[in-house]
């Protein structure tokens, strides 16, 4: 990244903290609550030879050699977003496969959260895995700290930098608006640790259900990754998301299943 690009992301690294702060909240009176109901498709396909960490994914690299790429999870989200914030629940049901081999693969996650500035910034999340105990990420704007706790009590503590997005909710952050057109930057938490990158911006455009759609494809790294998100060009919606882990030889690919064609403004 160039000296001018940081230069950049360090002034909105600043403008960040001063909008939580001050609690800089802008939304639009005439957005209604929006009801979001998507359904999502997650394959993945793994590098022969590449290394296997658990059982699950000696599995998937196994199916992955005669398929190519295995669906591993169906994802259902469904809430309401508008102007001022978001509510949203979303499931994740795994293939039969993995669930045999793991049953707390599959997900239940809550996000709900405010937009700053037009900015996802969440105020809690939560992911039940399973029978595991329940990671819970709230924010505390009073103390401006992030606290996270894992079912059996509170874990820790963390200063709020960045509006900061959970992961249920990350597909989403920049619905309702123009997709950005310069250089965008996002901060996002698992429940476990926040994440923070810069996301280049490339116009492409997207077929999705047979349907040719004007988008634009947001590409960062981020926790030893490279994380890849299509969205609408004329307002947001979530298209596509890719994750790629170089180190396991594995991409990640989610595609929604369906798009409303009238868009979505908040």
């Amino acid at each position: 990244m160039s000296i001018e690009s940081l230069s950049k992301f360090n002034h909105t690294y600043v403008a960040l903290v001063v909008m939580i702060q001050g609690l800089v909240f802008t939304s639009s009176t005439e957005a209604l609550a929006a009801p979001v109901s998507a359904n999502w498709v997650y394959k993945i396909s793994i590098a022969k030879g590449a290394p296997t960490p658990d059982l699950a994914t000696k599995a998937v690299v196994a199916a992955g050699t005669l398929l190519g790429a295995v669906t591993v999870a169906d994802v259902s989200d469904f809430g309401t977003i508008d102007g001022r914030g978001y509510s949203l629940r979303s499931h994740i049901k795994v293939a039969n496969l993995l669930s045999m081999l793991d049953s707390n693969l599959n997900v239940v996650r809550d996000s709900n959260g405010i937009f700053a500035n037009g900015i996802a910034f969440t105020q809690r999340y939560s992911d039940k895995r399973g029978s595991r105990p329940e990671l819970l990420m709230v924010s505390n704007l009073k103390q401006m700290e992030f606290s996270f706790s894992n079912g059996r009590g509170h874990i820790r503590t963390e200063p709020i930098k960045f509006a900061t997005v959970d992961i249920a909710m990350l597909p989403y952050a920049f619905i309702g608006q123009p997709a950005p057109k310069g250089m965008a930057f996002i901060a996002f938490t698992d429940g476990k640790s926040i994440f923070s990158t810069g996301l280049s911006v490339s116009p492409e455009k997207l077929d999705v259900a047979g349907k040719l759609i004007q988008a634009v494809r947001l590409s960062g790294q981020a926790s030893g990754g490279t994380l890849e998100l299509w969205i609408r060009e004329a307002d947001g919606y979530p298209l596509h998301v890719r994750v790629s882990f170089a180190k396991y030889g594995a991409v990640l690919d989610g595609k929604i299943e369906t798009v409303p064609s009238t868009l979505f403004v908040r």
